[in-house]
């Protein structure tokens, strides 16, 4: 299944959409802010990232216009958002 990544700083939220995947059979890592989302990055991209809109250091808007100036993450698949 997929490898997805969820950036949500409410750990309550970020736990109910983690066991929803995680039951689904998808491997699931979470990040509470931007900074960890990006560090992990570098290591290993996602099959899909799931952003909070409202974090602490960067809406999720922003993150995804970094990824899509940067040219690791940009060919890696389509970055949508309801802004497009």
């Amino acid at each position: 299944m997929a490898n997805i990544y969820i950036v949500e700083d409410d750990t309550n939220i970020q736990e109910i959409e983690a066991i929803a995947l995680k039951n689904s059979g998808h491997s699931v890592e979470q990040f509470d802010d931007a900074a960890h989302f990006y560090k992990k990055l570098e290591e290993k991209l996602p099959d899909l990232a799931i952003l909070d809109l409202m974090l602490p250091d960067e809406d999720g808007y922003e993150i995804v216009k970094k990824l899509r100036q940067n040219p690791a993450t940009k060919k890696h698949g389509n970055c949508k958002n309801f802004r497009d």
